[in-house]
């Protein structure tokens, strides 16, 4: 079993699927904002603003890492 593959997969916390495969609607949890819109180590969408002030890291890159 390989939990470190598991372990860094983020999902969507609504569709449960990866920000590639996401049929979720795109905006901010935050401002409601639906401009530069990314899946979040959390599972939750924040636009660029609001992942900045909040330091919070995209799914995506942090599971490369």
């Amino acid at each position: 079993m390989s939990t470190k593959s598991a372990a860094s997969r983020v999902v969507c916390m609504q569709c449960e699927q990866t920000e590639s495969h996401c049929i979720c609607d795109k905006y901010c949890v935050l401002c409601q904002t639906e401009i530069d819109v990314r899946l979040c180590t959390d599972g939750l969408m924040y636009c660029e603003p609001c992942r900045t002030a909040c330091d919070y890291k995209v799914a995506e890159s942090a599971s490369g890492s």
